[in-house]
């Protein structure tokens, strides 16, 4: 809990930087933006570690490629939103439109594979 209090402090101070750089100068509150992000990983970089250490035993008890399937879709959801925001902020909508149906479209091609052992599984039952 103590450690999360200057974390959120100086997100929320970042914040506030940002809502006054919009009015003045948008291409720095990207920058802001960008750089407050890699901070904020770089210093939960440790506490993240043990939720991937959970994730990775997670995945050895139960079946690797969905669980992959699983994982990576997180991923590209993950990265697809934040990219989608940071075209919002930039002014981009439409450009922030294109980069969420692309999101949407990787996520269908990496479960894929997953979808095909579904669908040949129902058809074996009905068939």
């Amino acid at each position: 809990m103590s450690a999360a209090v200057p974390v959120l402090t100086a997100l929320l101070l970042a914040a506030f930087a940002g809502i006054l750089l919009q009015r003045y100068s948008p291409p720095f509150t990207l920058l802001l933006s960008l750089g407050a992000a890699v901070w904020l990983l770089l210093r939960l970089a440790q506490p993240l570690r043990g939720v991937l250490q959970a994730f990775v035993q997670l995945g050895q008890r139960t079946n690797t490629q969905a669980f992959s399937c699983l994982l990576r879709s997180a991923g590209i959801l993950l990265l697809a939103d934040y990219v989608r925001t940071l075209c919002e902020e930039a002014g981009a909508d439409a450009l922030a439109w294109c980069a969420g149906l692309a999101g949407r479209c990787l996520v269908l091609a990496a479960v894929w594979p997953l979808l095909e052992q579904i669908f040949q599984t129902i058809w074996g039952l009905v068939g």
